[in-house]
């Protein structure tokens, strides 16, 4: 399945085929992330995000949902710290309503005081939901510890700069942000349906100053929070690698990523729960950019385990070998996985997306499966036996009182 691509002034339009699907996955993706924010309006592109939902000049907040949700289809949008996508899954025949209502949230959108009021006040119990939660609050922990802004924000920002946020900024952040749209299409592909994205191509092709905002990292380091209300130690340890989507060893990390923490049959949770029983869950946490990526592994555990698991998942770094049954069960599960997302236009679109995001271009997924397929059980080896030869960062969000806790380290 060939990505197609079509440059039309500031727009780009990407599409996918998928034979004998009577259904389209469509999305409108601009610059507007986290990251292109003051840090004193921290949490203003996901609330324009909320906020473009109340209504635009064509459409009432109902009807915006009511009329794809009334054929079976639906229509979302998230905020990443890159970007903002907007996107609908319809039947076909309702392709022309979709790609209207698409365009009216993201280029003709509202933005009436009364309505940011009122998504300031939702996306401030968003955010309250997020800081009470454990494994949120601790992997929110770990990104603000271990990233350089502006990539160490937390997307929905923080209470006391969405609460001073108004219409007037947001509208200035909207002009300021939404252009360079990427249109991504995937499912039933049709003449018409190229022909309509291309006229919001050209009626909507409108430039804004796009910087290639870069990820950085800080050194290692352990930092902990207390909580009043918890009995066991949530925990997660990871670092960054020097690998990303357009590294030529990037198949080989992907296959790694699989053995380590995909499936109940994967490294760590063989290790770690069932040979063991000192966690529920553990799992793996991976972000992927460009040239590099964030590797962390989540887990929680009582206060009398917590030394123990300590303990154990030094000596899996310590040893930084992997058997080649693992290496054998990370890629033939990678490569099933893989060939899986062929038979799903969902699946595709998250794909395709996948790589936008990372601001990189789509790679067609028959060539990476194939690379998939080449890789050897010296190379998966090489980089855990590197990634095993540095500091592992900790963030833990720990029971009042069980400091202590922190010099088991």
């Amino acid at each position: 399945m060939k990505v197609g691509r079509k440059e039309i002034g500031s727009c780009t339009i990407y599409y996918l085929p998928v034979r004998g699907v009577k259904t389209l996955s469509v999305a409108f993706v601009v610059p507007a992330g986290s990251a292109h924010e003051p840090k004193e309006l921290a949490g203003i592109a996901h609330l324009l995000e909320h906020v473009v939902f109340k209504g635009t000049k064509k459409y009432e907040e109902f009807t915006l949902k009511y009329d794809l949700e009334v054929v079976g289809g639906g229509l979302n949008a998230f905020t990443t710290k890159d970007f903002t996508v907007y996107y609908a899954r319809v039947p076909y025949s309702h392709f022309e309503k979709a790609i209207d209502i698409l365009s009216e949230l993201v280029f003709n959108p509202l933005i009436k005081e009364d309505a940011v009021e009122l998504e300031k006040s939702v996306v401030t119990e968003e955010i309250k939901s997020f800081n009470e939660d454990h494994i949120s609050r601790v992997q929110d922990l770990f990104a603000e510890s271990i990233m350089e802004e502006p990539y160490s924000r937390p997307v929905s920002g923080y209470e006391e700069t969405v609460t001073r946020l108004n219409s007037r900024v947001l509208k200035e952040f909207h002009s300021n942000r939404y252009g360079n749209l990427r249109l991504v299409a995937v499912g039933r592909i049709t003449k018409p349906l190229l022909e309509r994205l291309e006229s919001v191509a050209v009626q909507y092709n409108r430039s804004v100053d796009e910087r290639d905002t870069q990820v950085s990292f800080k050194s290692i380091s352990h930092v902990f929070e207390q909580k009043n209300d918890l009995t066991q130690v949530h925990a997660v340890t990871g670092l960054s690698v020097d690998l990303g989507l357009t590294s030529q060893e990037y198949p080989a990390f992907l296959v790694l990523n699989t053995l380590l923490g995909s499936g109940m049959s994967s490294l760590f949770f063989t290790r770690i729960r069932e040979k063991l029983g000192l966690v529920y869950d553990i799992d793996l946490l991976s972000h992927v950019w460009k040239s590099s990526s964030l590797l962390g592994i989540y887990a929680s555990t009582s206060v009398d385990k917590f030394t123990r698991y300590v303990d154990e998942m030094k000596k899996i770094f310590q040893d930084a070998s992997i058997s080649k049954s693992y290496f054998e069960y990370g890629k033939k599960r990678l490569m099933g996985k893989l060939q899986m997302i062929t038979e799903s236009v969902p699946a595709m679109f998250s794909y395709i997306l996948e790589f936008l995001l990372a601001k990189v271009e789509p790679s067609e997924l028959e060539n990476l499966i194939k690379k998939v397929e080449s890789v050897k059980y010296k190379d998966v080896q090489r980089i855990w036996k590197e990634v095993c030869s540095k500091e592992w960062h900790w963030s833990l969000l720990i029971p009042k009182g069980s400091e202590d806790l922190i010099e088991n380290i």
